[in-house]
């Protein structure tokens, strides 16, 4: 099995001006965890970037002060992060959309218990592909 280690960087608001919502970008690298701490890694790591979009909407619906805000929307985009690493499918850009289409209007999770982005390091296992 392949473990990719992945690691997200400072995050920061990216909304633009007008829109009817908010947007956060989560940047972060993913190398092999065979190669972490190699001489190799830096060579075989790849920069990545999240987006987190929120509704507008779904704001005062959840009630989240704003750094439980964005703890929250890391969560959200870190488990889409991690299902496409699982899959072989991750891209350059993974984008996440928060809406009411998607979400209720009850807060998803303690934000207490959830990481700080910044620093924050994963593993995840590639599935098995069988075929050609």
């Amino acid at each position: 099995m392949n473990t990719k280690r992945i690691v997200f960087g400072s995050p920061k608001e990216v909304t633009n001006p007008g829109d009817d919502s908010r947007s956060f970008l989560f940047p972060f690298t993913c190398v092999e965890t065979k190669l972490a701490g190699s001489p190799e890694e830096v060579g075989h790591t790849s920069k990545h970037r999240l987006i987190v979009t929120i509704a507008n909407n779904r704001l005062p619906a959840w009630g989240y002060s704003e750094p439980d805000l964005g703890r929250v929307l890391f969560e959200l985009g870190r488990r889409e992060v991690c299902q496409r690493t699982k899959s072989g499918t991750l891209q350059p850009d993974t984008r996440v959309q928060v809406h009411t289409g998607n979400h209720s209007k009850t807060p998803p999770f303690d934000a207490s218990r959830i990481v700080t982005p910044d620093g924050a390091a994963f593993e995840v296992e590639e599935e098995r592909r069988i075929g050609f």
